[in-house]
C-alpha cells in the first residue's frame, strides 16, 4: 500500500510537470517572439484589432512625418517629395505590407492601438472614432535621404548607421528601393530589406573578429613577424589564398597586415586558430545568434555548416573573409560597434518613442546591452588597428579632418558576380558623436575604392551638423 501511495504522488508530479512545462514555455516564447507573434499575418485577432481604427502615424527623430491616415480618404499617405519616400521605403513600409518587417507591419500593434485598455477604447469611440497611437522612430530622415542622393545609381546594396553607445538606428537604407505611394507592383528585389534580410560574405571587414580570436588565443600574436608570399597553398587541395591585386606585402607585423588586409596572413592565422577558436570568437559577435531584437527583424548570421568542421582553405578563406560566411549589414555594423564601445554590443533600436492620441507616451526609448564580445583592452588594441586602415591602408578614403575615423574596408567576391561586393564598416572614434556605419555597394567593385568614399561623405555631414 505505501508503494502504490508513491507511485501514485509520483504519477501526480509528472502529470503536473507535463501540464505545467507547456504553460512555462508559452510564457516564455509570448516574452521573446511576441512581437512576431502579434504582427504575423495569420493573427487573426490582430485584423480584428484593426478593423475600425485609423492608424496612428509615424514620425522620424525630429518630428518630421513618415507617414499618415488621409482624414477624408482613409488612405495612407506619406511624404510629398518623392526621394524622401523612396528613401525611407524600407525602413518605414507602405500600407500593402511589400517589405516584410518594416514599421508599417512590425510596429502594427502600436499603430493600430493594440494597447489601448478597454476605457481608452470606449472614450475614444464616444469621441467619434478609434485611433491608434503615434510612432517616433530613432530613423533621420535628412541623413537617409542624403545617403540615397550619394548611393551609386543602378546599384544594390544597403547602409546602416547608428549610435554605437544606444543602438538607435540613424539610417538604414537598401538599394534599390521604391515608391511607397505608387501603385505599382514591387519586386522581390525591390521589396528586400538587404539592410537586414541580405545575407554575404562581408569580406575582410570579418578579419575584424578574426583578429579578435588572434589576441585572446595567440599569447604572441603582436610580436610576431608574418610573410606574405601573395599566396597560401595546401598540400592536397587545389585552392589557394591569394592577396588581392596578386600583392606580396613581404614582412608584416600583425598591426600591418590588418592595415593592408593582408589575405594570407589572416588565412594563417585562422589555421593556427582551428575552427573551434575561429567559431567562438564569431559567436561572441553574435554570429549563430536567434535574433530577436525587440524593434526590427534580422537575418540570423552563419558561418558555415556548423556539423562539418573548416579545415584547409576553408579554413584559410574564413579567416579572410569569405567562404561560407553569412552576415547582414546591420550585423556587420554592430560588429565594429562593439569595437567603438569596448567591446560591448548594444541591441539595434529603431523605436523611439510611442504617444497615445491624448499625448500621453506609452513607451520610452530605452538601451539594451545584446552582449558582450570582447574585453575592453582588446577592443582597444583593435581600434588602434582600425585607426591606421584609415591613416595608411586601404581605407584612406574614409578620411574625414577633424575626426577620428576607425574603419576596415572588405572586397568580397562572389560567384556568378561579375564584379565584387565593396564592403565598409567604421565609426568616428568621439564620445560626442558615437557613430558606426557600415556600408555595402554589391558587383561594384573594392571596398576602398567604392564603399569607403561613401562613409566618407556620411562622415562629412554627420562631423558637420
Amino acid at each position: 500500500m505505501k508503494q502504490l501511495r508513491k507511485s501514485i504522488r509520483l504519477c501526480a508530479a509528472i502529470l503536473a510537470v507535463i501540464m505545467v512545462l507547456p504553460m512555462l514555455y508559452g510564457g516564455y516564447s509570448l516574452l521573446r517572439y511576441g512581437t512576431r507573434w502579434r504582427t504575423s499575418q495569420y493573427n487573426t485577432y490582430l485584423k480584428t484589432i484593426k478593423s475600425g481604427v485609423t492608424p496612428g502615424n509615424l514620425y522620424d527623430r525630429n518630428g518630421f512625418l513618415l507617414a499618415t491616415t488621409n482624414a477624408e480618404t482613409g488612405q495612407r499617405e506619406y511624404p510629398a517629395d518623392e526621394t524622401l519616400r523612396r528613401a525611407m521605403a524600407h525602413a518605414v513600409g507602405n500600407s500593402r505590407g511589400d517589405v516584410m518587417n518594416a514599421a508599417e507591419t512590425f510596429l502594427t500593434e502600436y499603430l493600430y492601438g493594440a494597447n489601448m485598455s478597454y476605457l481608452q477604447r470606449l472614450r475614444q469611440t464616444l469621441e467619434g472614432g478609434l485611433r491608434g497611437d503615434d510612432v517616433t522612430l530613432t530613423l533621420d530622415s535628412g541623413l537617409t535621404a542624403y545617403i540615397a542622393s550619394i548611393f551609386p545609381q543602378g546599384k544594390n546594396g544597403a547602409v546602416v548607421v547608428m549610435n554605437y553607445k544606444t543602438g538607435e538606428i540613424y539610417a538604414m537604407n537598401s538599394f534599390p528601393g521604391f515608391d511607397p505611394a505608387s501603385d505599382e507592383a514591387v519586386s522581390i528585389q525591390q521589396s528586400l530589406n538587404r539592410a537586414t534580410r541580405w545575407l554575404s560574405a562581408p569580406g575582410s571587414t570579418f578579419k575584424i573578429v578574426t583578429l579578435a580570436a588572434a589576441l585572446e588565443n595567440i599569447p604572441d600574436a603582436q610580436e610576431r613577424v608574418y610573410q606574405c608570399e601573395g599566396e597560401l597553398s595546401f598540400p592536397g587541395y587545389t585552392r589557394v589564398v591569394r592577396d588581392y591585386g596578386s600583392a606580396h606585402h613581404g614582412a608584416l607585423t600583425l598591426r600591418q597586415a590588418f592595415t593592408q588586409s593582408c589575405n594570407s596572413t589572416f588565412a594563417s592565422l585562422a589555421l593556427e586558430l582551428g575552427d573551434k577558436a575561429l567559431r567562438r570568437a564569431a559567436a561572441n559577435f553574435g554570429v549563430g545568434d536567434n535574433f530577436t531584437f525587440r524593434d526590427l527583424v534580422v537575418e540570423n548570421s552563419s558561418i558555415a555548416a556548423s556539423d562539418r568542421e573548416l579545415l584547409g582553405p576553408d579554413l584559410a578563406w574564413t579567416g579572410a573573409g569569405q567562404n561560407q560566411l553569412a552576415l547582414t549589414p546591420l550585423h556587420m555594423c554592430m560588429i565594429a560597434s562593439a569595437i567603438a564601445n569596448d567591446g560591448v554590443m548594444m541591441e539595434p533600436r529603431l523605436l523611439m518613442r510611442v504617444t497615445t492620441p491624448d499625448g500621453q507616451t506609452r513607451l520610452g526609448f530605452e538601451t539594451n546591452v545584446y552582449r558582450t564580445a570582447l574585453p575592453a583592452d582588446k577592443a582597444q588594441t583593435i581600434r588602434a588597428y582600425m585607426r591606421d586602415v584609415v591613416l595608411a591602408g586601404t581605407g584612406r578614403s574614409a578620411q574625414v579632418r577633424g575626426l577620428s575615423i576607425c574603419a576596415k574596408t572588405g572586397t568580397a567576391e562572389i560567384d556568378g558576380q561579375k564584379d565584387d561586393n565593396a564592403w565598409f564598416v567604421g565609426f568616428i572614434e568621439d564620445a560626442d558623436q558615437p557613430v558606426a556605419v557600415c556600408v555595402v555597394v554589391a558587383n561594384a567593385g573594392t571596398g576602398g575604392s567604392v564603399a569607403a568614399p561613401i562613409a566618407q561623405k556620411i562622415f562629412t555631414y554627420i562631423g558637420g551638423k
